[in-house]
């Protein structure tokens, strides 16, 4: 029998509908694991070696520890949704007029954090020093990016594998900085307040808090950070990861905090890289814009959503999921893998 649940966070619905599996065990398409490619490849713009044919402009790197060579490197990127044009004010001003409608000058700014100098490495299979160094470059371009008052809202997000949009193996992850604040982040916000006005707290610490002690939907926790599977994931093995306190601003995190990010993010998803055989996926930092950022109603966190199912017409029509998996069965699973 079918389930329809509530997002506590956002009021969106999802259906949980294990019975349309028919009994089977939830068993996605698998891709190759990455110990099948190489460790090098000479026509990769981001492989060590390859700088000649393909000059990057580096913004900062975390160093080896032998200091020849780097762990996670910073650079522009080439094909940039956003940039600092010339024209860009400096500071938010008013819109332009195109007849009845609004525009404005893409202003911005679009960096890639080249994860490791390794090629076929990904979170799932890295050590907890490497997924530390690109954590730790994810909070030094969020602080510095804030620092333009033209920067609304920094989104940081990953792709990989192919029906997730990456365009590159080599792992790496993306940093856009943004002059507009779109509606569904808004509308995040706006939840979020609603929420603290009527019931005294944050959504989210009220998430975190049944589900520490639930512990049916846990997948991993520290004593820090705690991953799990949202009560109403709208596909199957989302994951979101979520700091235990109250934090809004994803830029104050000390040394300590990343460090245990990093040991959260890294089991997490060396979980669904063994159960889903190194799936497609995005994840994407669901944090505040910069003026929601240090206040007691948004808290940010971390959301992974592996591809391991096709919408169709009912979920295009409906705009809800029907997730064949439950939460709680996800969560099981992944606990019970050793990493």
């Amino acid at each position: 029998m079918s389930e329809i649940r509530q997002n506590l966070a956002t009021r969106q619905w999802a259906i949980i509908a294990p019975d349309r599996l028919k009994g089977n065990i939830f068993s996605p398409k698998t891709n190759p694991l990455l110990d099948t490619w190489p460790e090098y490849d000479k026509n990769c713009p981001f492989c060590p070696g390859n700088e000649e044919r393909f000059p990057n402009v580096e913004i900062e790197r975390i160093p080896s520890d032998d200091g020849n060579g780097w762990k996670a490197l910073c650079i522009e990127n080439k094909y940039k949704i956003m940039s600092e044009h010339p024209e860009c004010p400096i500071a938010p001003s008013e819109f332009e007029r195109d007849g009845i409608y609004y525009k404005f000058i893409g202003c911005g700014h679009h960096d890639l954090v080249i994860e490791s100098p390794v090629h076929n490495k990904t979170f799932g299979t890295m050590q907890h020093d490497e997924v530390t160094a690109s954590v730790e470059l994810y909070v030094r371009r969020f602080r510095k990016l804030g620092e333009n008052p033209n920067n609304l809202l920094t989104i940081i997000f990953k792709n990989h594998g192919k029906s997730s949009g990456a365009s590159q193996q080599h792992p790496h992850s993306q940093v856009v900085a943004s002059r507009v604040v779109p509606n569904h982040v808004r509308n995040l916000v706006d939840e979020s307040r609603r929420y603290f006005d009527n019931e005294g707290m944050c959504v989210h610490c009220k998430i975190i808090d049944y589900e520490l002690k639930s512990k049916k939907r846990i997948v991993y926790e520290n004593s820090r950070y705690v991953s799990l599977s949202p009560y109403a994931a709208p596909i199957p093995f989302q994951i979101d990861i979520y700091p235990k306190v109250h934090e809004s601003n994803f830029g104050t995190l000390d040394k300590a905090h990343i460090e245990d990010l990093s040991d959260c993010l890294r089991v997490t998803m060396a979980k669904l890289y063994k159960r889903l055989s190194n799936p497609d996926f995005n994840f994407i930092f669901r944090n505040p814009p910069y003026h929601d950022t240090d206040v007691p109603y948004c808290h940010w966190f971390l959301q992974i959503a592996p591809h391991c199912i096709t919408p169709g017409g009912f979920e295009l029509g409906s705009r809800m999921s029907v997730n064949v998996l439950p939460p709680e069965t996800a969560a099981e699973e992944l606990r019970a893998i050793k990493v």
